[in-house]
Parts: structure tokens; sequence; C-alpha cells
């Protein structure tokens, strides 16, 4: 039986395959995330539309990630698609999921010592940030892949770092403000354009390489016969960064535009010149 999603050099088939140990794992964070959302909380309580809509999604974009053929195809096959995988694991999935926590949830943790104490140095941007960083670029390491995505074990500790290293990442963008930390929006927006920078690294390596980094997915059965692991890889490259930083400025645009609609609601109102006190 295969658990998890991992490169076995069979030959790709297009027929689907069951992977009970990503359905587990989707359902365990699933009944987690329900049980966060659902414990007893002071002060009035959110909508359960709310938890439902965005928790969902976020689940969603999890179970896409790491099952067939998304997951299969990322871990043995397409280079591309391991791409795909990390964008829906570190982009996609952590800022649905937590906004779909209520602030009141986050507050009781915040009531316990040990609870206060890693939400809010995780909420620190150069900490958050240099966790997404050191994961990113080490999980794109050719040595780490190779020897990473063949063993189902590898594969599931690889696909866990990005699911951590995003949540990670958006934490100090999407935790409650003044309670976790105090970051106007600019500064959260150049928290995100930084955000956008450690994925220059490997995405230059996978577009610009000369020859293919990734042995595992070099000698991986060709999915498509005319689609060579240099293009597939150069594919690879370009997701990364041209589809991996939407959701970054998708964000930095929202809060932008709220910012801007703040300031102007705070503006004091023009004086018509019909209304000017004469001389």
């Amino acid at each position: 039986m295969t658990w998890w999603c991992s490169a076995t050099g069979n030959a790709w088939s297009w027929t689907w395959q069951a992977y009970p140990g990503v359905w587990l794992f989707v359902a365990l964070l699933g009944a987690g995330y329900l049980r966060l959302c659902r414990q007893p909380i002071p002060g009035p309580r959110p909508g359960a539309r709310r938890c439902l809509w965005w928790g969902g999604a976020g689940l969603v974009a999890v179970w896409l990630a790491l099952d067939w053929p998304v997951g299969a195809l990322g871990a043995g096959y397409l280079a591309s698609a391991h791409t795909l995988s990390y964008i829906l694991l570190s982009l996609v999935a952590p800022p649905l999921l937590l906004l779909g926590v209520p602030a009141g949830r986050i507050r009781a943790l915040l009531a316990r010592p040990a609870g206060r104490v890693c939400l809010r140095f995780l909420a620190r941007p150069p900490v958050a940030l240099c966790l997404y960083t050191v994961v990113l670029l080490l999980t794109h390491v050719p040595d780490v892949v190779d020897s990473a995505m063949p063993s189902q074990l590898g594969a599931f500790a690889v696909d866990l770092a990005w699911l951590v290293a995003g949540l990670a990442m958006w934490w100090p963008v999407m935790a409650p403000q003044p309670d976790v930390l105090q970051l106007s929006r600019p500064l959260k927006m150049l928290y995100l354009f930084v955000g956008t920078l450690p994925a220059i690294v490997p995405s230059a390596f996978l577009t610009f390489a000369d020859y293919p980094l990734y042995a595992v997915y070099e000698l991986a059965p060709r999915v498509f016969p005319d689609f060579t692991a240099q293009q597939d890889q150069q594919v690879a490259g370009l997701a990364m960064k041209i589809v991996g930083d939407l959701p970054i400025w998708l964000a930095f645009g929202i809060i932008f535009f709220r910012w801007a609609r703040e300031e102007q609601r705070q503006a004091p109102p023009p004086v018509h010149p019909s209304v000017a006190k004469p001389r």
C-alpha cells in the first residue's frame, strides 16, 4: 500500500490511485482546525460560515497539493507539478486557513504563557521570513530533493515543511493586532514585498540552468513524450516566480486599498468655496 505520494520510477498512468495517508492527514488537519474554531472563546463569536468557508478552502488547497494527480506528479515525475504543490502548500493554503481562525481563539491561546511566547515570536517579521526562506531554499537543493522524494517519509517531510513555513510566512500579516504584534499597513506591504525575493534564487536556477538539476525528474518516465525534463524544469522556475507571487501581490493590493480607504475616511472634508467665510 502506498500511503504517500513519492517517486517510484514506474511509468506514469492516468489511472486514479489512492493515497490513504494523504486523506488521513487532511482529515486530521480538518478535525483539529474545526476543534480550534469551535472551542468556547470570550467575547462575541464570529459567524460559523466564515470558519467553514475560509478553512474549507484552505483544506481543499492542501488536499489538491498532496493527493493524486498533483501530489503524485510532483513527487516523482514533473518538477512543474512539484512547484505547484509548493505554491498551494506555502502560499495559498496558509492565508486561507489563518483567515478562518477566530481572533478570539487566538487571544485565548495568547492567555497561555507557552502560546503567547510562541505566537509572538513567530509573528516577528525577521523570524518568520528567515524560517520561510530557509525552508524554501533547503527543499529546492538538488541533493535534498533527490534524497527525499523517493521515500514516502521524505516526501511527507518536504510537504509538511512547506505548509509550516507558509503558515509562519503569512502569520505576521494575518495575526490579530495589537494582541500579537503592532505592524502598520505600510510595514506589512514592505514585508510582503520582501517575501517575494527569496523565490528569485531557486526560480533563476531552475529557469536558466543548462541541464536538469534534479535526477528524480530527469530520469523519471516521461508523462508527455514531447515535454523534456529541461522544459519541465524551466516551466517550474517560471511558475515559482510568476504564479507563486500572485497570492502575495493580491494580499499586497488588498492591504494597500484598505489603507488608502482608511486614510481617505480620516481626511478632513474639503471646504467648498461657497461656504467659505468672507473676509
